[in-house]
């Protein structure tokens, strides 16, 4: 027997509500199983919550215009009660699944950045710290398309911070891993002047040379000695002492000055 059924739904994320009022006929339990995930969800029942809401979504009819509606709060309500799920797997350090809860709410809702920090998190947990820093900067990005600067910034000064963690390790493996996976899609002084440092120390001189030229290009204004310091200290290992030293005279920031004047003095003026 067909029955008439009163659809009413609440984005229940940070007070803001998203509101559905239908009725019409339905065969489906979309709607119902919907809304007994939105009260799950209202309950903190998160685990709860989600399941209904995977419930939701297939049983929902794609040629119904109210189940479409029905599975696009599905998708929304379902990304928030992810990420909750995800960041209890994460702090139990069950960080395969919260990885996978943080992945579904990314697949349900990629405009919610909120599982973006989790998968990042949920990576690092992992010691995927290539991945993770990959993921830092992807919730970065989207934290700035939600017009969540600091939050942005955030996001990228930790990825540029754990290259700075394997650098000061001196874990030049993981530097070069972590520094290629950041390079990929953002520029930073800090980090090539990291992966300079690892090349050189593995032996490659010339590829130590590149990227301590693209972190002097990277530089802000008034902040690339240390980056200028670098560059010589690579033409010094290479026998180029007359290249080095035209550098170390270009050194004025006093953390640096003695020894640039000291490099002089020994390689000659």
């Amino acid at each position: 027997m067909r029955r008439m059924i009163l659809v009413v739904c609440a984005l229940v994320f940070t007070g803001a509500a998203t509101g559905l009022l239908a009725q019409e006929e339905q065969t489906a339990s979309a709607a119902s199983l919907y809304n007994d995930g939105l009260g799950k969800i209202k309950e903190k029942s998160y685990a709860e919550g989600l399941m209904l809401m995977e419930q939701a979504l297939e049983a929902a009819d794609s040629s119904s215009e109210t189940d479409v509606k029905v599975m696009a709060l599905a998708k929304k309500n379902g990304a928030i009660a992810a990420y909750y799920v995800g960041t209890s797997k994460r702090k139990a350090d069950d960080f395969e699944g919260a990885l996978a809860a943080y992945e579904q709410g990314v697949d349900y809702n990629p405009g919610f950045y909120a599982n973006y920090i989790g998968r990042a998190q949920a990576l690092e947990g992992l010691e995927q710290k290539a991945e993770a820093v990959a993921a830092y900067i992807a919730a970065g990005e989207v934290c700035d398309k939600a017009k969540k600067a600091d939050k942005a910034q955030t996001m990228f000064d930790k990825a540029e911070n754990m290259v700075g963690v394997a650098w000061g390790d001196k874990d030049w493996g993981t530097v070069m891993a972590m520094a290629a996976s950041f390079l990929e899609s953002r520029e930073s002084a800090n980090v090539n002047y990291y992966l300079s440092d690892a090349y050189l120390a593995e032996g490659d001189q010339d590829k130590a040379l590149m990227h301590a030229d693209k972190a002097i290009e990277a530089a802000a204004a008034g902040e690339g000695d240390k980056y200028v310091m670098q560059k010589a200290e690579i033409l010094e290992a290479k026998g180029d002492n007359a290249g080095a030293v035209a550098l170390y005279k270009q050194i004025t920031d006093s953390k640096y000055v003695e020894r640039a004047k000291y490099k002089i003095d020994q390689l000659g003026s």
